[in-house]
Parts: C-alpha cells; structure tokens; sequence
C-alpha cells in the first residue's frame, strides 16, 4: 500500500495549484456575441453565421478580410462551362470527429443543405453534383453567375452528413464541423463553448478554449472590455469606443463594413399601401440627422453602400420637406377629421408601432423617439417600443416599422439582399412587401451572368426600394472590433461574417 503522508499531500497540492496557474491563464480566449439563434443549425435562417463567428464552420471557399475569395476546404476550382464548375477538395482535411473530408463527403453536405435549407435565395438551381476522390463537380440546370458567392454563405458550411443523419436533434446544438474549435456546449441564453481541434487541417490551433458570450447590450460588451471579461467583441457603440481607446490592454480597430440599419415598413398594414402615405412618412423625418448625430453613422443611399460597385452614388430621393408630406397626406384624403391633432384611417386614429431590440442599442430607440417627435408634426401617432425579442411580434405583423440591421452582401454580390429581404415571400420579407417590378429583376439578376450587367441591376434594385419607400434606410455602420491585447491574429472582416479564425493566438507566442 502506498502512504501519502501530509507533508506529501501539501506538496502535491502546491504542485498541482502551481501547475493550473502555469497552464490556465493564458488557454482560453473569452469572445462577445450580440446575436444569437435557438440553435446552430446553419442550414436554417442565418444561424450558421455563429458557427462562422466562432472559428467552428468552414466552406468551400470564403470571403476574406479584404473582400477576395478565400479557398479553404477548396483548395482550387475552375469553371468547366457555363453550367459546370469543378473544386479540388484539399487534402487531409478532417471533421472534429475525425472523419476524411473527401468529395463525397463534401457532396453529401452540400446536398442536405439544398434540401434542407428554408432560405430560397440560397436554393442553387443544381442539376446535379458529382465526386470522385478530391473532385467535386457541380453542374446547374441553367448559367448561374453567383455559384461561388453562394457557396459562401453559412448555409454551406461544411458538415459531417452522416453525423447529422444519426443524431439530427443533437446535430443543431453540437455540429460536426471542419473549423479550428469545434462545439461542446451551446445555451441559446448564454452562448457556446467551444474547444480546439487538434486534427485542424492547418494545424494544432494556438488557443485551448474560447467562450463566446452572448452579450446583447453594447454597453455590457464594452465594460466586459475594460474589466478583462472579455478578449474580444465586435459591433461597441460609438459613444463608448473613446474610452476604450484610452485602455493600454486594448486595441481598437474601425473602419466600413457593410451593415444596412434600416427600418422595415409593414405592408399587411392597409395605410402602409398606400404609396403617398410612405412618402409622407419619409419626407417628415430627418433621416440624415438621425444617422450622424444618433447613430454615428454614414446617412444611407439605399442598402449598398459605396464599398461596392452597385453601392448607390445619387442623392437622398426623399430629402426632409415638413410642407410636402401634409400636401401628400391631404390629397390622399388622410385626414384628422375630428381636431384631436392624429390623422384617421377609415375613422381610427394612426398610431403606428415602432419596435426595436434591446442589443440593437440606445440608439435604435432614440431614432423611433425622434421619428415619434416628427411625425407628430403631420398627424401621425406613434409608440416606441423595445423588447428582446421581436421574433414573435415580427412573426405576427404586430408592428408598422421593425428595426432591423443586415450585412448587405455578405458575399459580394447585390441578388442576396435583394432576394432575401424584400422578393415576394421571401424568408426575410416579414413586411409582405410585394413589387413585381423588384421581382422581375431580381428574376434577371438570377440568370445575368456578366458582372457589369449584375452590378447595374443591383444598383437599379436598391434604387426601386428607396423610390418606392419600401423601407426607410438609416445609415450605413463605421464598423469595429475591440480585443484585449493579449491576443493576437485578429482581423476585422469587412463582411462581418468571421471574428475568429485559426490565427488566433496569444501574443507571447
């Protein structure tokens, strides 16, 4: 029998206590996420984004930090024919659970996504896909120009099929990817933990562990900053990110990025219809006061912003005019009939909902209380609300104007936006707006396929929806990233898709 006497057991536990601080400190990375899903299922919606956040999903091929297609499980492709494109599969890539990715299974999970996903601009008219090896073929019933930019998107991210066939109820909270952290714990309340893959095909990766927090509040980001509970977060408010500046742990890295804020209009509401009454509405407010002194923002021109060649480059087409939007409420016949200072519609008083989230900002809310001063101004009521969650009150239409924020074109091309956001039926049209002249060239954009001619129509896209008022675009994000100095390889992505990546490492490397 082996004794261990006392002097042996506090010897032991000094050992031990001083081995865990060797070790511990600097082993996990501690990252914020402002928005997260009910799961990470990325064939569904945009919850795949957080995979792609967290260092956990990997495509085909990405978007860089410099707006360039990246290969990554692609190692190459090529363009066959007009219906054809062929990718080389790189070789030893691995998935977390230590299965080959080789073209088949590449096939295999590019095929649930297409017949799993509920986003319909993502659905590639696919003919068929073929493997054989390190190649992987895919051939489109018809020219599709955007193959690539798709195959971009989270949706496609790279998964084990076979794991998900076998535990598909698991598989949405603990996926099986082909990233440099893999998933061990996911909470749609408090975020993901997620540990690093040995077997990463680049490599061992330098960081243990990361956390990935899911912090709402801006406000609750930056001071998570400043203490040290944080390594890492996007998306600060401008009002804090002086402070953070002044922080000799942290850096603060700014610069464009291609977040849309913008206010959707409901549709399935009757006055909403009616194209004077949106007109109105816009030239009441002052949106371009709104996006500098609110927001700190750069006043939209429609969706796309000038970092992209179908970015809008004319002026506002609903300039503030106070005297112009009664004249177009009155020859509309929306009327305050009864002098209580509120326009009626069929004899009930407009009083519009306005809804925001909470991690959308102060800001989100101030906006809706400086569009309720000045639409006051007209006739019109309005009640500003914040919640934190409005996926119930936009299920149900129980809102006129929804803040709302998107990556415009995530993956460089305008048809995402225009199709996901505002084509009739669309997953992203919670508004029901209907225009057959959009869908008609969202229709041509589907089967343009010279690049020019694509950008063109995108920029005519974004220019029907401000014409039209289909919703009211704010500003355009001055984009950011903070991180604690202690960590390095961090990039600002311009798309905004990726935080982490397999360069994350602690600077004392």
């Amino acid at each position: 029998m082996k004794i261990i006497t006392p002097i042996m057991m506090i010897l032991t536990l000094i050992f031990s206590v001083s081995q865990v601080q060797a070790e511990e400190p600097n082993k996990t990375v501690n990252i914020a996420l402002f928005w997260l899903d009910g799961d990470i299922e990325p064939t569904t919606a945009w919850h795949g984004w957080t995979l792609a956040h967290c260092g956990a999903g990997e495509n085909l091929v990405q978007i860089d930090e410099d707006l360039h297609f990246k290969p990554v499980i692609a190692k190459s492709w090529k363009k066959v024919d007009d219906l054809t494109m062929e990718f080389t599969i790189r070789d030893g890539v691995t998935f977390q659970n230590g299965r080959a990715v080789d073209a088949n299974a590449v096939k295999a999970s590019l095929e649930r996504a297409l017949a799993m996903t509920d986003r319909r601009d993502m659905l590639v008219p696919v003919d068929k896909i073929t493997a054989e090896g390190n190649k992987l073929t895919i051939k489109t019933s018809r020219p599709y120009a955007i193959l690539l930019n798709v195959l971009a998107d989270p949706v496609f991210i790279i998964v084990d099929a076979k794991a998900a066939a076998s535990n598909p109820d698991g598989f949405k909270y603990q996926p099986v990817t082909t990233g440099p952290f893999m998933v061990k714990t996911f909470s749609a309340e408090t975020g993901l933990t997620l540990e690093k893959y040995s077997g990463y095909w680049q490599g061992e990766p330098h960081v243990d562990r990361v956390n990935a927090k899911y912090i709402p509040d801006a406000s609750t980001r930056a001071m998570a900053l400043q203490s040290g509970e944080l390594d890492y977060s996007s998306q600060i408010s401008a009002a804090d990110l002086p402070v953070l500046k002044k922080d000799k742990n942290l850096n603060v890295v700014t610069g464009p990025n291609l977040r849309i804020f913008f206010v959707r209009a409901n549709f399935a509401h009757p006055w909403m219809k009616v194209p004077a009454f949106r007109k109105a509405l816009r030239y009441a407010i002052h949106k371009d006061i709104y996006a500098e002194k609110i927001a700190n923002g750069i006043p939209a021109r429609g969706p796309f912003n000038d970092l992209l060649p179908f970015g809008h480059q004319g002026g506002d087409a609903y300039p503030y005019n106070k005297e112009k939007a009664i004249q177009l409420l009155d020859n509309a016949g929306i009327v305050d009939t009864d002098g209580d200072g509120i326009r009626e519609w069929k004899g009930k008083d407009i009083v519009l909902q306005y809804i925001s989230m909470t991690n959308h900002g102060i800001q989100a809310k101030n906006i809706g209380i400086a569009m309720q001063s000045e639409l006051k101004k007209i006739g019109i009521g309005m009640q500003v609300k914040q919640m934190e969650n409005f996926a119930e009150a936009s299920k149900q239409g129980a809102y006129d104007f929804l803040f709302e924020r998107w990556t415009s074109a995530p993956t460089l091309d305008p048809q995402y936006f225009l199709e996901s956001s505002f084509k009739t039926g669309a997953r992203g049209n919670s508004g029901h707006y209907s225009n057959p002249k959009l869908d008609a060239l969202i229709d041509e954009l589907d089967h343009t396929q010279d690049k020019n001619r694509r950008n063109e129509l995108g920029a005519q896209g974004a220019q029907l929806l401000m014409d039209d008022v289909a919703s009211i675009f704010l500003y355009y994000q001055k984009g950011n990233i903070v991180y604690n100095r202690r960590i390095s390889g961090v990039h600002r992505f311009v798309s905004e898709l990726y935080y982490i990546d397999d360069r994350l490492k602690f600077s004392d490397e």
